[in-house]
């Protein structure tokens, strides 16, 4: 399982291949606001962090999410929550 900071590591490199150019991610970055993604990039995005980290992002969960270092929490509690399950 994968530390916050790990996790953010990880989501940022994810990101980068959905973003333009070499623009400098943030964990405070708006994903489609600061990072110019739609919302089929948000989806695909969504589809490749989820099979990185081999996890699930529910509907509620997803809806909680606006900004990067919302999805690296999102992650860690959903890989915290497998692991005790």
């Amino acid at each position: 399982m994968a530390t916050y900071d790990e996790t953010l590591k990880i989501t940022t490199e994810i990101l980068q291949k959905h973003v333009d150019g070499d623009r400098t991610i943030r964990p405070n970055d708006h994903i489609q606001n600061d990072l110019g993604l739609d919302s089929l990039g948000v989806m695909e995005l969504v589809a490749d962090v989820e099979d990185r980290f081999s996890v699930t992002i529910p509907n509620e969960v997803l809806g909680d999410i606006s900004t990067v270092e919302d999805i690296a929490r999102a992650l860690v509690k959903l890989q915290e929550a497998g692991a005790s399950a």
